[in-house]
């Protein structure tokens, strides 16, 4: 369980956070309206996908506005499935993502959505338009590794975005007791692998490559 600093009372923040969430709130509703299960099957991908990304925007502010977060069994594919979704509309990647099927960690999935979130951010903009980007999910009985390939000219070639990206990424994985392993070159492109314990057992084990 992690509590952030809260925003002083009335400040721009905290102003900004309530907007912000009220926004979220009228988003998710008009995107969950009653009929919507008589759309064509492409329309409700899509008002699926924008739920998904309001939801984000209501758990970030969340966060921002320093409210208790808890962590609690989230399933990675899915996860990295909607990431991926939002890296293929903002950057026009292809973004492929390779599983056997559901895989559980113990994390803050705020935290490991921003994370995952970045990573592919990354790969997509490193990769270009009209490139693709490869996800693949693996687990055993100790370790989950998520291993991100792009087809890009390797690590330092993709001019910075907000500089934030690896903080991030770090900070959740250092809070469910994951790493970051990053390899680039000789040639093009970049490989980044998460890698977590599956469970949180209060033994303390480190993760392995799987």
């Amino acid at each position: 369980m992690t509590a952030l600093a809260k925003p002083g009372p009335g400040t721009d923040m905290e102003r900004l956070c309530h907007d912000l969430r009220q926004y979220a709130a009228a988003g998710l509703l008009a995107a969950d309206m009653p009929g919507d299960e008589c759309l064509d099957e492409g329309v409700r991908r899509r008002l699926g996908m924008i739920r998904e990304l309001f939801a984000g925007i209501r758990d970030l502010v969340a966060v921002h506005a320093g409210e208790t977060r808890t962590t609690s069994n989230v399933d990675l594919v899915d996860l990295i499935d909607e990431c991926v979704r939002v890296a293929e509309l903002n950057h026009g990647v292809s973004a492929v993502l390779v599983h056997t099927g559901p895989v559980l960690v113990h994390a803050d999935a705020v935290l490991l959505r921003r994370a995952i979130g970045n990573v592919l951010d990354n790969a997509a903009r490193a990769t270009g338009a009209g490139g693709s980007v490869t996800v693949t999910v693996e687990s055993d009985s100790r370790a989950a590794c998520v291993e991100v390939v792009d087809e890009g000219l390797g690590f330092g070639h993709v001019a910075p975005g907000s500089g934030q990206g690896l903080s991030i990424v770090d900070m959740a994985l250092r809070a469910c007791k994951g790493r970051l392993e990053i390899t680039s070159g000789p040639g093009p492109g970049t490989t980044v692998r998460l890698l977590f314990p599956v469970r949180d057992d209060g033994g303390g084990h480190e993760p392995r490559a799987v």
